[in-house]
């Protein structure tokens, strides 16, 4: 067996000190591919982090909208989250927030065995047999074109939260928020499903 040694990380002076004079901080930042000064200080100090705003989003404003006639006219909301961290943090997150806000919210975590990943049409029409005018998805959805069409058939509205890799063709939601939409550059487009679900209660309580 012949160990084979990474080359440690290239960094400029103007990192280090951004690091707080930490070479080995500054190596590890180099690492990850901050190498700006001033990202690293934004990544080291959360005084120096300006975050983004959740309209930066494309879709966010009409999701907000839709939210927010939900919760005014006591519309059932339902969650559709999956069954990883990612999507029971997200479902957990926007279940608190929106019934902080008074929503009448119920939610679905599918059964990995069972169910597997998406939304599948079967428990879909169950959650809408019980009420629920209005659907949102977590972590998940952005291929979810057969159960879209058939909550559209019931005239249920659908909004897709989700971070995956968009398909050829989206479905036809009323809304997507899905950070793959921006700029691969901007701040947000590397964001986790929780990290799309905490950007759409940021901004639904920025509106109220």
């Amino acid at each position: 067996m012949k160990w084979i040694e990474v080359p440690r990380p290239q960094t400029s002076e103007e990192l280090v000190s951004a690091a707080g004079g930490n070479q080995l901080v500054a190596e590890i930042l180099a690492s990850r591919g901050i190498t700006n000064p001033d990202e690293a200080r934004a990544f080291i100090d959360p005084q120096s982090y300006h975050p983004s705003l959740p309209v930066e989003m494309p879709g966010m404003d009409e999701a907000v909208n839709i939210l927010e006639n939900a919760i005014r006219s006591g519309s059932r909301i339902g969650i559709w989250g999956d069954f990883d961290v990612d999507g029971q943090t997200s479902t957990t997150l926007l279940v608190s927030a929106l019934r902080m806000l008074g929503a009448d919210v119920v939610y679905h975590i599918p059964i990995r065995a069972i169910e597997s990943h998406g939304v599948n049409v079967k428990n879909l029409a169950k959650m809408i047999d019980k009420g629920v005018e209005l659907v949102v998805t977590c972590d998940t959805g952005i291929s979810a074109h057969e159960a879209v069409q058939y909550a559209r058939g019931r005239n249920i509205k659908f909004i897709i939260s989700d971070h995956h890799d968009l398909p050829v063709e989206l479905p036809e939601a009323d809304v997507i928020i899905n950070p793959k939409l921006l700029p691969e550059k901007h701040p947000l487009s590397t964001l986790p499903g929780v990290g799309v679900a905490y950007k759409l209660i940021e901004g639904l309580f920025h509106s109220q």
